[in-house]
Parts: structure tokens; C-alpha cells; sequence
């Protein structure tokens, strides 16, 4: 498989998988990773924290050009609150 590269984090599922989903009808797959636990939700502390949305390497500048496209339509995007760099 190829490697996999952090999008962006996403402040909760929700939002994450409106991305998710966004991205996959574009033909991206997508793997969602909650920020608060190791591997994935847990019971409780996952739920509401934030997501972190994962893509396959080659496909970066694409899901970039896509959010951004995507966020000039609707007058907004998801919240970042990832750190550059």
C-alpha cells in the first residue's frame, strides 16, 4: 500500500467525515484517525475530539486543490487546526 500522509485535522468526526466523504466521491480514499486516542475512537475519550484525515501520499496536491476549491464554492470550509510545516 502506499504511504499515507496527514490532509489536515478535522475539529470532530463529524466535520471529518464531511471531508471524508467529499474526497472519496472525487476518487481520494480517505482513512480517519482520531487525534485523541493511539489507534482510533475509543469508548469515550475519541468521540468528540479531533480527527485527523489521512490520504494516500500522491494524491496531496489534489485534496488540497479540491478543499480549496470546495471552500471558495460554499462561502466556507471545516475548521484547521492543524500546524503547518
Amino acid at each position: 500500500m502506499e504511504e499515507m500522509i496527514l490532509l489536515k485535522r478535522a475539529p470532530n468526526k463529524t466535520e471529518a467525515e464531511i471531508v471524508k466523504g467529499y474526497l472519496e466521491s472525487n476518487g481520494i480514499y480517505v482513512f480517519l484517525k482520531s487525534s485523541t486516542v493511539p489507534y482510533g475512537n475509543g469508548p469515550v475519550m475519541g468521540i468528540g475530539g479531533p480527527v485527523e484525515i489521512w490520504i494516500p501520499k500522491s494524491f496531496l496536491e489534489t485534496a488540497t486543490d479540491l478543499l480549496a476549491k470546495r471552500e471558495v464554492e460554499e462561502g466556507g470550509g471545516i475548521e484547521d487546526d492543524s500546524v503547518k510545516g
